[in-house]
């Protein structure tokens, strides 16, 4: 007895389970959609005890191209907001250490107590072992420093090659003042320069899912809680009346225009991906019962987008 479904097999399991799926136009579809773990993957909403009530094949692929759609209108936001993170942080940092050398970057980390001494040590080593392992695989800017005489790499080579991830625990360990002048340089008021490595944290999780095509539309990437305080820093920035705890995919949406335009892009291109966001909304509520839509999308929703409308044609 084979030990996996086929394709018909689990067609039936899906008519069982009170799912209509027929015909070989749904079979091909399925099995585009990845069937060992597509149907399964997207039959609930952030925790598997939260089961979509999908009637038919329909509004499931409804809810794998909302996804689908949600990561293709994220990614370049993503990417352009990791490099302008980077490009920008790396301003303050190379003025706050007065050079570029790897040295004067961790002279910024204060160390002192044993814990604060260990992870500026952790920090340490992890940069230098992203850098073994680009010059191991002959990355281009990395091995075109170390292969100079003097083998010195610089700052700015470290932050083209390590992670979003490595880049905000990097930030955890730089002194407040250091932070506040990132903040201050971000936009977001030197005010909240503590606020400043757990925001990459929080677009890191986002980040990664996107890039590696995994689930985003229920935040099941969101495998940390987002610390209270953000959601603060985007109610009171937003004027938004009520909460917003990355609860929702929306709420991130809330995050990444916020941060797009603090980080200086174009009014018309936030607009545009509010724009967009929207269209992509709408698209699952025409695809999908008003009970499944408000499992996913949450009722808040419209709101909170209007909200950052206005917001963002108040700066």
């Amino acid at each position: 007895m084979s030990d996996y479904k086929s394709l018909n097999a689990l067609m039936r399991h899906m008519r069982d389970g009170g799912v209509s799926i027929a015909g070989g136009a749904e079979k091909t579809a399925l099995a585009q959609v990845g069937y060992f773990h597509g149907y399964k993957g997207y039959r609930f909403s952030g925790q598997p005890t939260r089961r979509l009530p999908l009637a038919d094949f329909k509004q499931l692929k409804a809810v794998i191209e909302f996804d689908t759609q949600l990561k293709t209108l994220f990614y370049p936001v993503l990417m352009k907001t990791e490099m302008t993170m980077k490009n920008l942080a790396l301003v303050e940092l190379l003025d706050g250490a007065g050079s570029s050398s790897l040295a004067g970057l961790f002279q910024l980390m204060p160390g002192g107590t044993w814990d604060k001494q260990k992870r500026k040590l952790e920090v340490m080593h992890a940069c230098n072992e992203a850098l073994l392992g680009c010059y191991k695989r002959r990355n281009q800017i990395v091995c075109h420093y170390y292969d100079s005489p003097g083998g010195t790499v610089p700052v700015w080579a470290l932050m083209e090659v390590i992670t979003l991830g490595h880049f905000g625990t990097l930030l955890q360990e730089v002194s407040d003042q250091s932070r506040s002048a990132i903040a201050g340089r971000w936009g977001l008021g030197r005010r909240n320069g503590g606020l400043v490595p757990h925001l990459v944290h929080t677009v890191t999780s986002l980040r990664n899912c996107v890039a590696h095509n995994g689930t985003v539309f229920d935040r099941r990437f969101a495998t940390a809680t987002v610390r209270a305080d953000i959601g603060q820093l985007l109610s009171r920035e937003l004027s938004y009346g009520g909460a917003i705890d990355f609860g929702s995919i929306t709420d991130y949406f809330l995050l990444l225009s916020y941060l797009s335009r603090r980080l200086g892009a174009p009014k018309r291109d936030v607009y545009a991906l509010i724009r967009q966001y929207r269209s992509v909304i709408d698209g699952l509520r025409s695809g999908v019962p008003t009970r499944v839509f408000d499992m996913i999308v949450h009722t808040d929703n419209r709101a909170k987008v209007n909200q950052v409308e206005i917001w963002l044609r108040s700066v």
